[in-house]
């Protein structure tokens, strides 16, 4: 009699080879032995684990990537080292209070397409290597990038950095990209911002530190947004270069204010960095316009006794419909001028250098008295107006200028009584005071 011989279906065969091949489907693993990634025998599911499952590096725990690896859930309390590949962190989140190493002898790259809690973990980036962040969010901890090392951020409105101290390099440059900041930031390094990229900094919060925020030159849109809230900026903090603006919104709407203890500076020649708060920006630091840059300020500044606006030689800082108060210093060629706007005003100023109102038609309101240094200027052509308002003194030690162009050249005297002091002169070619 023939024995019987069944013939199996071919999916039950796709899934025994399947499983043969690797019988931890899912498997949670845990390193047991220092060593590379890829020996299964170094984990408690004696397999590699991969796409799908979950990896936990225990302290005292080392382990070494030197080819491509994917995980979707990780916790870190050890060490691990990316070296001439690649680990992607997929769906599942990771969290690490251990140390990543991303490069070695050679370039490597973490790729964070899930959150990474960092809390009390330490992330290092080494010269070359990158940290590409897509979609998603980093929270707490340290992230160090050394030389070419970098953060590199997707152009996704979903990247977060969360409470994060950043010694090293953010780039947002290298192409279109989005990065939201949340819970305040300490900045030890560089946030380039390019390519109409945006950092976008949400509700209140402080950035701290001794870093700087640079604006490039390509893109006409690279900006550095207030969300809503107040933005703190430490006074080791520089935001500063070529084209950008600063204050706009794109995700939350809503009143925000700016305060500056730091330094904002227009300082590229021929770019131009508009300040566009939608609330009051409190300068406790310094504005500036240098190296034949143009500051442009769009929103209301309160000045402290400490703080200045500044202009250097060629440069151009230009007040725009706002009210300002403060030192204003502008030295050699520098210019400190304001629009055709009658919402321009300049409460309780102290000037030093030169006040524009003569190479355009501009207007500028003075409240609170306004006080010359010895040899400034306000020069007053193309029909401009300098209108004092109320009972105030313009003291000091200065000039007046009326200009050749324009019949409606004017020192206007707005209500009350004015006090021209005795080391102030009004003179010029023609205009009209009162």
């Amino acid at each position: 009699m023939k024995s019987l011989r069944l013939k199996p279906c071919a999916a039950a065969v796709a899934f025994a080879t399947l499983y043969m091949a690797n019988p931890a489907l899912a498997a949670t693993c845990t390193l047991t032995a220092n060593g590379l990634w890829q020996t299964p025998g170094d984990w408690s599911c004696a397999a590699r684990p991969g796409s799908g499952d979950s990896a936990t590096i225990n302290i005292g725990g080392l382990v070494t990537i030197n080819q491509a690896e994917q995980i979707t859930t990780l916790t870190n309390a050890g060490t691990i080292n990316i070296d001439a590949s690649t680990l992607t962190l997929l769906g599942g989140g990771t969290t690490n209070t251990g140390i990543i190493n991303v490069g070695g002898p050679s370039t490597a790259a973490l790729q964070v397409q899930s959150s990474l809690n960092n809390a009390g973990g330490t992330i290092n980036v080494r010269d070359g290597s990158v940290l590409n962040q897509v979609g998603t969010t980093l929270s707490g901890g340290t992230i160090n990038t050394v030389g070419a090392g970098r953060i590199a951020a997707t152009n996704d409105g979903n990247n977060f950095l969360i409470g994060v101290t950043l010694n090293g390099t953010l780039d947002l440059a290298t192409s279109t990209s989005i990065e939201r900041i949340a819970s305040g930031m300490t900045l030890n390094g560089t946030v380039n911002v390019n390519a109409n990229s945006l950092l976008a900094f949400q509700g209140d919060q402080t950035v701290g530190g001794s870093g700087t925020i640079v604006l490039g030159s390509s893109g006409s849109s690279n900006r550095v947004n207030l969300e809503a809230g107040n933005l703190v900026l430490g006074p080791g903090i520089t935001i500063r270069g070529e084209n950008g603006t600063i204050g706009q919104q794109s995700f939350i709407g809503g009143a925000s204010t700016l305060t500056n203890n730091g330094r904002i500076a227009a300082d590229v020649a021929g770019g131009t960095v508009s300040l566009n708060v939608n609330g009051l920006v409190t300068n406790n630091g310094i504005l500036e316009a240098k190296s034949g840059g143009t500051l442009v300020l769009n929103s209301n500044i309160a000045g402290s006794p400490t703080s200045s606006i500044n202009v250097g030689a060629g440069s151009l800082v230009l007040q725009n419909g706002v009210s300002l108060s403060g030192a204003i210093n502008t030295s050699g060629t520098g210019s400190f001028r304001a629009s055709n706007s009658g919402g321009n005003f300049i409460d309780g100023v102290k000037l030093t250098g030169n006040l524009d109102l003569a190479d355009a038609t501009g207007i500028e309101r003075v409240t609170n008295g306004l006080t010359l240094t010895s040899g400034s200027t306000i020069n007053i052509n193309n029909n401009s107006i300098l209108a004092l308002q109320g009972n105030q003194t313009l003291g000091g030690t200065g000039t007046v200028i009326f200009g050749n162009t324009g019949a409606s050249n004017r020192l206007n005297v707005e209500a009350g009584d004015l006090t021209i002091g005795s080391g102030i002169v009004v003179r010029g070619e023609n205009g009209t005071i009162g």
